[in-house]
């Protein structure tokens, strides 16, 4: 989840005549977990265009896959993961190429698997070092 502050905000939606619309210098990351950095195209009354949102919900990234079609698609997903996930030590960006929901085998608990392009695989509190998962469903494939 993303926390924004009253003195990040620019008013520009407002000069612009469109209040609903808020932009933040900044916003604040609520929780170290894993987040995606999607790159969307669309087409809204005229000629394509281009985004990129910050998802650090994953029902909210598979709603905006449920809507892709011939006016919205993903160009790019990168996943952006702290240094407890990655094993770094510190936040990295790399290519998402599958994400997959699996069953940990020991203890029957839903676990998210991402499979980066590089193979490496991470799961939302560890690096996924054996497949002692049963994939339940794709989610999402480059």
């Amino acid at each position: 989840m993303l926390v924004t502050y009253a003195q990040a905000e620019v008013p520009l939606g407002l000069m612009a005549g469109r209040p609903e619309i808020h932009h933040w210098r900044y916003a604040e990351l609520s929780f170290n977990s894993i987040w995606l950095y999607v790159s969307i195209g669309y087409v809204r009354s005229g000629p394509q265009n281009q985004c990129t949102l910050l998802m650090p919900e994953l029902r909210e990234f598979e709603q905006l896959l449920n809507d892709r079609g011939d006016a919205l698609w993903v160009d790019d997903v990168m996943v952006v993961s702290p240094g407890d996930v990655n094993g770094s030590g510190a936040w990295m960006m790399e290519r998402l190429a599958t994400l997959e929901e699996a069953v940990n085998e020991h203890t029957g608990e839903s676990v998210y698997i991402y499979t980066l392009e590089n193979g490496k695989r991470y799961s939302e509190a560890e690096l996924v070092k054996s497949a002692r998962f049963e994939v339940q469903r794709v989610i999402y494939q480059r």
